[in-house]
């Protein structure tokens, strides 16, 4: 029991350690449980079998043998702090993983003096610890023990609806957009400039979106137009500073993004004005038909767009182009001729005063 009076188990199931990577990897209990040196491990009151039963050479039978525990008194305060400590352990095979924490939410709000901060137990168990990435569904499951809203969220959405139905490992869990454990979250400054690559790591590689038959226009029409322009200078800047333009999950929700076509979606058609509010508060029923989506205007699906921009590159901007080069050729040629005629002149000119000041006749 611990000294709050909470009572644990102690067991350990062998058969379940035998599955763990630490078992394959040929660890035993001293690996990770570096203080024990002697048993009792410690030197608080235990309970054990002659304390009911005190007479000497006295037996049990069957029945009491099976109801009969060994209790001990650990010394620790609690469970936590219990947690706390052994994890500590981890850090003497795991020194690059605890680097990579530094600076991390989780290790911000712990050392802020959240004691229920997650920490290596917390994520990856004690006795029974997987290899990394073994179940991509597992990974929701596990932050959803802590983050219970947001995975209620998440897994009706587009993504973890198709997570949870087959571990699909195109499918984005958390552990992609927020990092293992160097773990960031909306709280960190450069997170909402950074997003958009999160986002692009997925929508701008051709032959994943070609899997799903989703155009990587729909990413990078978004770099091209004045919302992904501006935060992308903010991102490549490397400034502190958040953009207050808008990135992909202000208009396709963050854990609650779901496909275009669903009514619930934030981007569906009758839910588009409210979105855009969000931002342009005095937006109207026909402000989001302005906009052309993610997709390049055809001369199918938006001629007039189209041939404004096909005017603009083929005809105007060469035509404009072409007009300043011929404008600064004859500059420079104009230029070129009034002082070879200004040469010329100067030459002459110093002739004729030569020739004033010399009597060629004397």
């Amino acid at each position: 029991s611990f000294q709050d009076g909470e009572l644990i188990s102690l067991y350990v199931d062998r058969g379940e350690y035998g599955q763990s990577v630490h078992s394959a990897a040929g660890l035993e209990c001293l690996a990770c449980h570096t203080d024990i040196s002697q048993y009792p491990h410690h030197e608080e009151d235990q309970i054990t079998c002659t304390t009911c039963h005190p007479q000497k050479g006295g037996a049990l039978n069957t029945e009491e043998a099976a109801n009969t525990t060994l209790r001990v008194n650990v010394i620790y305060q609690d469970r936590r702090e219990m947690v706390l400590t052994l994890s500590e352990a981890c850090r003497s095979c795991h020194e690059s993983e605890f680097e990579a924490a530094t600076g991390s939410a989780h290790l911000r709000m712990l050392e802020g003096g959240n004691r229920d901060a997650p920490v290596c137990v917390d994520c990856h168990g004690s006795h029974d610890i997987s290899k990394a990435g073994e179940s991509r569904a597992n990974i929701s499951h596990m932050c959803g023990d802590c983050h219970r809203a947001v995975y209620s969220t998440y897994r009706t959405s587009v993504h973890g609806e198709a997570l949870d139905e087959d571990s699909n490992p195109d499918v984005p869990t958390c552990t992609d957009c927020h990092g293992v454990h160097s773990v960031r979250g909306p709280r960190d400054a450069s997170f909402r400039n950074d997003s958009i690559t999160i986002c692009g790591n997925c929508h701008a590689d051709s032959s994943l979106m070609d899997k799903y038959n989703i155009s990587t226009a729909v990413f990078q029409t978004y770099l091209d137009d004045f919302h992904g322009r501006t935060v992308d200078i903010f991102r490549r800047q490397e400034t502190r500073n958040p953009s207050n333009k808008a990135v992909c999950y202000d208009c396709h929700g963050i854990h609650n993004i779901r496909r275009p076509d669903d009514p619930l979606s934030t981007i569906y058609p009758d839910n588009l004005q409210h979105t855009c509010q969000q931002c342009h508060a005095d937006a109207t029923i026909r402000f989001p038909e302005a906009w052309v989506s993610h997709y390049i205007p055809t001369w199918e699906n938006t001629p007039a767009l189209f041939g404004v921009n096909f005017a603009y590159k083929i005809v105007i901007l060469p035509l404009v182009l072409g007009g300043f080069m011929v404008y600064i050729g004859i500059d420079a040629q104009r230029r070129w001729i009034d002082k070879r005629r200004q040469l010329r002149q100067v030459v002459e000119e110093a002739k004729e005063g030569l020739n004033d000041d010399y009597d060629f006749t004397e």
